[in-house]
C-alpha cells in the first residue's frame, strides 16, 4: 500500500490484524451512514475495515460479542455468514486512540437499494433463512446493546412526554398525529406484551431488516449483512420493518403523502420468501401477527420521528426545519394504511401458511 497517502490512522489499526498479503491499496466506501469503512485490497485478499460509531453504538464491546456469537453460530452449521478476523492479541475489536476498528473478509456479490417484487422476495427469504439457522441459539446470551429498541409502548409514552413538556412550541402543529399515536396505545404494546407473557419466543433479531441488507450472488443466494444492531427479540420486530421500509409505495421521506400506502403484491412476495426460508420454525402466534407487526413498527418509527421533532430534531439528522415531521407524518399514514387493511393481510398470510 502506498505509504504516502493520507490513511496514517487506517493503516495503524490494519497493523493490528494479521491479514493475508501485504495491502496495496485502501478505498473509502461511500455507502452506509453510521460506521466509517475501507475497502482494502492485499495481494491475496480483500478486507473491509470499520471505524464504529461509538456515539450510536455506545458499548463495541458488546456489539462486538454478539456478533461473534451469532456468526460463530452460522459457522459451525457450516452455513455462509460475515467473517470478522481478530487482532494479533486476539481480541474481537482494536479500540486505539483514534477509535475503535473491525476487520472482516470482503463478501463478493451486488446490494439493491431499490425492491421489486423478485427482489424482496430473495431478500425475504434470505432473512427467514437467518432466522431458521438461528431459532435453535438462545437469544438470552445475546447483550441488549439498544436498551427498549423496538419497545414501541415505551417510545408512545416518551413521545406523550414530550408533548407535555412542549419545549419549542411545535405540539400545535400535529395535534392530529399526537391523537392518531394516542388512540393506537392498546395496538402498540402487542408485541412487547407477547414477549412479556412468553406468547411470543425470544429470539435473535437483526433488527435492520432492509433490502440493501443482503448481498446477493450470481445465483440469487442472499448473505445477510450488517449485524451490528443483532440482539434479542421478536422476529415480528424484523418481518415488520421489512414490510414497513419494502413494502410501502413511497420511499420514506416522501412528501406526496395522498401516495402513501402499502403495497400488497410486495407484502405477498416478502411474506412468501419470509415463510420460505423459515421453514416451519415460526409459532402460531408469530404467524398470525405477522401483518400486524408491520403496523406497529410503522407506528413506533412515526412515534420517533414527531418526538424528535418536538424535541429539537436532536437524533435523526434533517436537512430542512419540519424534516421529521414530514417523516412522521409518512410513516403515521402508511401506519394508517396497513391498518385499514389488517383483515385484508391476515387472510392472504393465511392462505400463504
Amino acid at each position: 500500500m502506498n505509504r504516502k497517502d493520507a490513511f496514517t490512522e487506517e493503516r495503524e489499526a490494519l497493523s493490528h490484524f494479521a491479514l493475508e498479503g501485504e495491502p496495496l491499496s485502501l478505498t473509502p466506501c461511500t455507502a452506509g451512514l453510521i460506521n466509517t469503512t475501507f475497502f482494502v485490497h492485499t495481494d491475496r485478499a480483500d478486507y473491509v475495515l470499520q471505524k464504529i460509531n461509538t456515539r450510536v453504538f455506545e458499548r463495541p464491546a458488546e456489539v462486538m460479542a454478539n456478533i461473534a456469537l451469532v456468526t460463530g453460530h452460522l459457522a459451525a452449521k457450516g452455513l455462509p455468514t460475515l467473517s470478522f478476523l481478530s487482532t494479533r492479541e486476539g481480541a474481537l475489536f482494536l479500540e486505539n486512540k483514534s477509535g475503535v476498528w473491525r476487520v472482516s473478509r470482503r463478501e463478493r456479490g451486488k446490494s439493491y437499494d431499490s425492491v421489486t417484487a423478485d427482489l424482496f422476495e430473495n431478500a425475504a427469504r434470505a432473512f427467514g433463512a437467518f432466522q431458521k439457522a438461528l431459532s435453535d441459539f438462545d437469544a438470552g446470551r445475546l447483550y441488549e446493546t439498544i436498551p427498549d429498541f423496538h419497545n414501541t409502548p415505551k417510545r408512545l409514552a416518551h413521545l406523550m412526554k414530550t408533548a407535555e413538556a412542549d419545549p419549542l412550541a411545535r405540539a400545535s402543529s400535529c395535534r392530529d398525529l399526537l391523537d392518531f399515536c394516542k388512540s393506537r396505545a392498546p395496538a402498540a404494546s402487542l408485541l412487547t406484551d407477547g414477549l412479556a407473557d412468553g406468547s411470543l419466543p425470544l429470539r435473535v433479531v437483526h433488527n435492520d431488516t432492509k433490502v440493501n441488507n443482503v448481498l446477493f450472488d450470481e445465483t440469487g443466494a442472499g448473505l445477510v449483512l450488517d449485524l451490528d444492531t443483532v440482539m434479542p427479540g421478536s422476529i415480528l420486530f424484523d418481518f415488520g420493518d421489512a414490510v414497513r421500509s419494502g413494502a410501502s409505495t413511497r420511499p420514506e421521506g416522501a412528501l406526496d403523502f395522498e401516495n402513501i400506502r402499502l403495497d400488497k403484491t410486495l407484502y405477498a412476495a416478502f411474506l412468501k420468501g419470509f415463510l420460505e426460508g423459515a421453514d416451519g420454525s415460526l409459532c402460531q402466534k408469530e404467524l398470525a401477527l405477522l401483518p400486524h407487526s408491520a403496523f406497529v413498527i410503522a407506528l413506533e418509527l412515526g412515534c420517533r420521528f414527531l418526538d424528535d421533532y418536538l424535541a429539537g430534531d436532536t437524533y435523526f439528522r434533517t436537512t430542512y426545519r419540519g424534516e421529521n415531521l414530514d417523516r412522521a407524518r409518512g410513516q403515521l399514514i402508511l401506519a394508517a394504511d396497513i391498518e385499514s387493511q389488517l383483515e385484508e393481510l391476515s387472510a392472504l398470510t393465511e392462505r400463504c401458511l
